[in-house]
């Protein structure tokens, strides 16, 4: 796994059993929309009464980590692609934010797989916290494990969905979630977390007030084949892409035209003008 942090046992040595078993979970969800992964939630609130345990071993309470604007990113931290993609892009973010960590907000890292436990988030976090500048404190970004319940009562409450292909490997939307400091669902963010996405979304939080997100692509957890090396997803997403692209060249082509037209605007209407008076 990448950023040094130990693969387990089955990363090791992959088969092709495993994109069979991925392309079997998705064959019920083929003719869905991807939205159906996520749920935006904006408005409700997170339940701060849940206890999750910490990367040192301590069990803590939402309520007393969520006292402030806070970042919640529900991941796995064994999972062997787009999640350990998802927490270095989140640590680049982190230190371009215009928000200062701990006065003006923190970060969780939740583990929806209860078979971890804080000794793997405790691993996962020094790994991470190494992309930081030496400026940010951390204990601002705690890495939390749980019990099945508790996870299922936090991804329930945000609307994330994610789905366990085999005892170690989950399919899942990458996603992030703005909290504000009462533990309302303010704002969700998407794809490759940018820094400016994540200020906004911060500022939403701190003013308490629920915000609609600009959906990018949405980004999936799944395996690859080990022969190929090529995604389930890949046709799909190379597809979206090409209709972004499309309607982007159509947008340019429509803003110039009309910048033509009101260019000559002003020299049709001298003219006129001209005809009167003569």
């Amino acid at each position: 796994m990448s950023m040094g942090v130990m693969r387990p046992s089955w990363a090791k040595d992959q088969g092709p059993g495993m994109l069979e078993a991925t392309k079997q979970v998705l064959s019920g969800q083929a003719n869905d929309d991807a939205s159906l992964w996520i749920t935006e939630k904006t408005g409700q609130y997170l339940p701060l009464d849940l206890q999750f345990v910490d990367e040192t071993g301590q069990t803590v309470r939402l309520g007393d980590i969520i006292d402030r604007p806070t970042i919640l990113l529900p991941i796995y931290f064994f999972c062997p692609n787009i999640c350990s993609k998802n927490l270095a892009n989140l640590a680049v973010a982190l230190n371009s934010l215009s928000a200062k960590p701990g006065q003006d907000y923190r970060v969780i890292a939740l583990s929806f797989n209860d078979a971890e436990n804080h000794k793997i988030a405790a691993e996962a976090k020094i790994n991470y916290l190494k992309i930081l500048s030496d400026d940010f404190p951390g204990g601002e970004w705690r890495f939390l494990t749980g019990s099945r319940e508790a996870i299922k009562a936090a991804t329930d409450a945000v609307g994330f969905r994610f789905q366990k292909v085999d005892d170690e490997t989950f399919i899942h939307p990458a996603a992030l979630m703005a909290i504000a400091a009462d533990g309302k669902i303010i704002r969700y963010v998407y794809g490759s977390f940018l820094a400016g996405d994540i200020d906004l979304a911060l500022s939403a939080a701190a003013s308490g007030t629920p915000t609609m997100s600009v959906k990018r692509l949405l980004g999936f957890c799944f395996n690859y084949d080990p022969h190929g090396k090529t995604s389930v997803f890949q046709t799909v997403k190379i597809s979206v892409l090409l209709v972004f692209g499309v309607a982007a060249l159509l947008f340019i082509v429509y803003f110039k035209r009309k910048g033509r037209e009101a260019k000559n605007a002003p020299a049709a209407q001298g003219n006129t003008d001209q005809d009167t008076t003569l």
